[in-house]
């Protein structure tokens, strides 16, 4: 068998997506999974490092960037707890080393542009976070009649 890109070169593996036979050149190991350079460009290597920080800023969004997203909604919503948030910046580094190492199938990864859009909105997403969380704690002490004026 030979490389579908290079009649002349003996073949070591076969895409996993288009089952295509690659020689040493086309193979690209992406997520402990090896595929061919056409179709490695739609895949990214996860980054434990980048998982922690969404994380540690956004309860929660760690998690959307490694494909779980129901856990992730779930952590984003009991958040402003001191508990699940920081489970959510533990379990994001470790399940995205775990999808780096090929040890773990992402449900689904978020394609490049959505981790660009990630990384560059960390910071404005973290405020919204915050003034979301602010908000409903601020809603539920007046309904409550607290009041964090001090008289």
């Amino acid at each position: 068998m030979t490389c579908y890109l290079h009649p002349h070169t003996p073949a070591i593996a076969t895409c996993k997506d288009c089952r295509q036979p690659v020689c040493e050149v086309c193979l690209v190991k992406v997520n402990g999974k090896l595929y061919c350079e056409h179709c490695a460009v739609n895949r990214h290597q996860q980054s434990p490092l980048w998982a922690g920080v969404f994380s540690f800023f956004v309860p929660g969004l760690g998690q959307l960037y490694n494909g779980d997203w129901a856990k992730g909604i779930a952590i984003l919503l009991t958040g402003w707890l001191i508990l699940p948030w920081v489970y959510g910046v533990i379990d994001a580094v470790l399940v995205a080393q775990a999808i780096a190492q090929g040890e773990r199938e992402a449900a689904t990864v978020a394609p490049g542009y959505i981790i660009l859009a990630m990384k560059l909105g960390v910071i404005g997403l973290s405020c919204l976070y915050l003034s979301l969380v602010w908000t409903v704690i601020s809603f539920f002490m007046a309904v409550a009649g607290l009041s964090l004026a001090q008289p």
